[in-house]
């Protein structure tokens, strides 16, 4: 008959501690806030802060650049792969061919030479419509 009491005994013992412990607690704290970063200024850069040198330079170089781009196109040098009469065709590259037409009057230097197949040619003159370059002088190279 002392074996139920004890296991009541300790059970009611048990039940009433974990009750105890539980009032005991201390109540929960609320919850940090997060902290929210600040945001980073970003440094930005004045419009107009280019010097009036740096300024000049810059239009120079691009003003070269273009005629460069106009001459490109108004020139041409390379080995000549046709030719016949007022037709010429030169290779500028492994694959790159331009088409140049000659008309009465122009300059083949040395004077009166007659650019061959195979002849290295240095073409100057002005781009027609067509995009073939209408030659004005021709240089032979030697």
């Amino acid at each position: 008959m002392r074996r139920p009491l004890i296991v009541t005994s300790v059970l009611v013992l048990a039940l009433a501690a974990t009750s105890f412990a539980a009032a005991q607690q201390a109540p929960a704290a609320a919850p940090t806030p997060v902290p929210v970063p600040t945001p980073i200024p970003v440094p930005t850069v004045q419009p107009n802060t280019v010097s009036p040198v740096v300024q000049t330079i810059i239009t120079i170089g691009t003003q070269i650049l273009e005629r460069n781009a106009v001459n490109a196109r108004n020139n041409v040098r390379g080995r000549v792969a046709y030719f016949r009469r007022y037709d010429m065709q030169v290779q500028c590259g492994p694959s790159c061919y331009r088409t140049v037409r000659l008309h009465p009057g122009t300059v083949i230097d040395p004077r009166g030479g007659t650019p061959g197949v195979g002849a290295v040619v240095d073409v100057n003159g002005r781009t027609g419509p067509d995009g073939a370059l209408e030659a004005d002088t021709i240089a032979i190279q030697q």
